[in-house]
């Protein structure tokens, strides 16, 4: 029975992975027609390309930890090489229509670890909504220069670091509303507040490292990088973002690459066939970035399941 169980989890995984390549694949194939004549004239700068990836990697590493130290502190055990298989398997689910698919992998993984499911959520729905106001609020911060009263969107960024301070009370609130939305037992760990603050300034560290990575990107491709850094952070966070909160986008896909080269423009990184260029190619990159890891822990990663 047991035995059983497990290959339907094992084969339920490998469905869900090549819905999500073939997913990923149609989006690609669409876009790359818009700029493959201008992708078609650049000859990439690997040196470049591979320094954005590193440092890419180095930042899923800060956010895996950041995650498996708030489970921790809920009282759980789960070792980091545990940890990153969940996160990497789980992240596979944004390419698939519905933000829900990542979650419910993260849930059925961290029961194989004898990790509470509802904990294992909680913590993933309390890391998406730290990142997500994080990254408001350093794209109006990095961004401030590019909007009418920039002023305001300081403003505005205090009061989004003051409502995250405020997390440690709010959380019990916050669960009962994501378990509304989703119609899944979440439960919001009860942490200290030193571990909420660990999670914000990891969250604010990893969209200036995933700026500065798109901006070595960006010179890995263009074979220069025009503009100041924090525009690449602003471009890169508020992109992001944008094709995360599009519920109905596998990755966020169009919708990303949409913000990119609005983005771009705007702050004069670049003119519309190198922006979309860039869209198109970081499409590829952060795809595959992404995509490898999970599949790879999928079909050597150590299974530790005792079901």
């Amino acid at each position: 029975m047991a035995s059983a169980r497990r290959s339907l989890f094992i084969a339920a995984q490998w469905l869900l992975a090549i819905a999500i390549v073939w997913y990923a694949i149609a989006a690609l194939r669409g876009q790359w027609k818009d700029a493959g004549e201008r992708l078609q004239t650049l000859r990439p700068e690997w040196g470049w390309i591979a320094a954005a990836t590193i440092l890419v990697l180095a930042t899923f590493i800060l956010l895996i930890e950041t995650w498996r130290r708030i489970i921790v502190s809920s009282g759980q055990v789960l070792s980091f090489a545990d940890a990153a298989r969940i996160w990497f398997v789980s992240n596979l689910g944004k390419y698939v229509p519905g933000k829900v698919w990542s979650i419910a992998a993260m849930t059925m993984m961290a029961r194989e670890n004898n990790v509470s499911p509802a904990v294992a959520a909680g913590s993933s729905v309390l890391i998406q909504l730290v990142t997500v106001a994080a990254g408001i609020g350093v794209v109006l911060v990095t961004g401030a220069q590019a909007v009418d009263h920039p002023s305001l969107a300081l403003g505005i960024a205090v009061v989004i670091l003051a409502a995250l301070a405020s997390l440690p009370a709010a959380m019990p609130k916050l669960g009962r509303i994501a378990a509304s939305l989703t119609g899944r037992d979440i439960s919001l760990p009860r942490i200290p507040a030193a571990v909420v603050w660990m999670c914000i300034a990891s969250s604010i560290l990893s969209w200036i490292a995933y700026g500065i990575s798109f901006q070595l990107f960006v010179r890995g491709i263009l074979g220069s990088a025009a503009g100041a850094t924090s525009s690449y952070i602003a471009v890169y966070a508020a992109s992001y973002i944008i094709g995360f909160l599009a519920l109905f986008a596998p990755g966020g896909a169009v919708v990303r690459e949409s913000a990119i080269v609005t983005g771009m423009l705007r702050f004069g990184l670049s003119g519309q066939a190198d922006a979309l260029a860039i869209a198109v190619a970081s499409r590829v990159w952060l795809t595959v970035t992404e995509l490898l890891p999970g599949l790879a822990y999928m079909a050597f990663g150590k299974r530790t399941s005792k079901v």
